[in-house]
């Protein structure tokens, strides 16, 4: 066999050609066309009353609200006059109905802003259907109890979560989308959220929920997480109990890490506090449902793989403590997960059974708190985006159900540990 000469020749080198100059020019063309024609502006979408505050009818007559708050880049309200409208229309609304009224505070999640044009996703549209959905809801509650029935109010809190309309821009804008998620997170969106609860609770018959979507859950859990903390911590002082603002608080598909998560689920694991329902006579008993829930879809790719990539490449910069105890999730793990994608974490299981969804404790649980964290089959949610079929409506009212939010004799309350008085 012939002995091979050793290959001494220098490494070819990229050399210039007309060819590849033409290349790299139409690619730097090609870029500089589609950023400003795929770019979604950071402007305000609802600049007039009727765009921000909508008010319709159900079939029954019952009337429901559909208004928008919107945020820009750095966190602050585009125009406070939303706010003021919204506020307004709640305490008008609760001056004439006896049991107050019902209010949906929505953050909705990256792809999407306050926008009901089609290339915004759509979410706006979405939630229309939700708050006359929860309208329709609260009309056949009020006909199997007797009751009269609550308006409700939707609050559609806007931010800039889609900045490119080209499929491939608006993915790799997910790192830049997180961050300004961060920032919307700020003093002002709290005002925004406990001025339009205060508003409601000027009615004490009145209910609040709290659902965000994506990186609106992570803003969700950033914002209110320190709210539920001042209360958590106001009970384990008093040694009595405290009236909640909401009456459910959900994250759909968060982005959140985990860590913060289990920092929340820590507190109350460490306080002891739960949640009671109180009646008008002032008896007590152990409410059936959450005060905060985490769900996550088994089919959700961009908490499944997007979030944990985008964190280990910002680990570089980051430091995690070591783990002592192999036997729970370590700071470095926690970090870079949402809290769907760590079992250590869940307090339930959810299946579909029948065409019903069922909920289950999850046996020898760790987080045996009322912040709920599980995952929800596919069928439930199809991918990171899916929060709008059936059996996720399902899912939701099942959740209110379990504490009675509809029942205008109970009232939700966090209390410390002890036995519940029940008189």
């Amino acid at each position: 066999m012939p002995r091979t000469q050793p290959d001494n020749r220098p490494p070819r080198r990229w050399r210039f050609s007309f060819r590849r100059a033409i290349l790299v020019f139409l690619v730097v063309v090609a870029i500089g066309v589609a950023l400003p024609f795929g770019c979604v502006g950071n402007r305000q979408f609802n600049t007039e009353p009727e765009d921000y505050l909508r008010v319709y009818r159900t079939d029954g007559g019952l009337p429901y609200v559909v208004s928008v708050v919107e945020f820009d880049d750095q966190g602050e309200p585009w125009d406070l006059v939303q706010l003021r409208a919204v506020v307004e229309l709640i305490r008008d609304l609760n001056a004439g109905s006896e049991n107050g009224v019902v209010l949906h505070q929505f953050i909705h999640g990256w792809k999407s802003n306050a926008s009901r044009d089609r290339k915004s996703g759509q979410r706006l549209a979405w939630f229309e259907d939700q708050v006359r959905r929860l309208a329709e809801y609260s009309e056949a509650s009020s006909e199997s109890s007797d009751e009269p029935a609550r308006p409700v109010v939707g609050l559609f809190i806007g931010w800039r979560g889609r900045t490119y309309s080209l499929p491939i821009l608006i993915d790799a804008s997910f790192w830049n989308r997180r961050v300004a998620a961060h920032r919307v997170a700020s003093m002002q969106l709290v005002e925004v959220l406990q001025r339009t609860l205060r508003a409601t609770a000027e009615n004490p018959e009145s209910k609040c929920f709290l659902l965000g979507h994506s990186m609106g859950g992570l803003i969700l859990e950033k914002t209110v997480g320190q709210t539920v903390m001042a209360e958590i911590l106001s009970v384990e002082d008093s040694g009595g109990s405290v009236p909640l603002g909401y009456d459910l608080i959900v994250s759909a598909n968060p982005s959140t890490e985990a860590l913060y998560t289990r920092q929340l689920i820590d507190a109350l694991k460490r306080t002891g506090v739960r949640l009671i329902l109180e009646d008008r006579n002032g008896a007590r008993r152990s409410a059936g449902g959450p005060l905060m829930v985490s769900a996550t879809s088994e089919a959700d790719g961009v908490t499944r793989w997007m979030v944990p990539f985008a964190m280990r490449l910002n680990s570089v910069f980051v430091r995690y403590r070591a783990n002592p105890d192999p036997s729970v999730p370590s700071q470095t793990q926690l970090g870079i997960q949402t809290a769907g994608h760590v079992p250590f974490l869940f307090s339930h299981t959810v299946e579909v059974a029948d065409g019903e969804v069922v909920l289950t404790e999850v046996p020898g649980r760790w987080n045996d708190t009322p912040f709920w964290v599980f995952q929800v089959p596919e069928e439930v949610s199809g991918d990171h985006g899916d929060i709008s079929s059936p059996l996720w409506g399902q899912l939701m009212f099942e959740l209110m159900e379990r504490n009675e939010v509809f029942d205008p004799d109970l009232e939700l309350r966090l209390a410390g540990p002890g036995p519940i008085d029940r008189r």
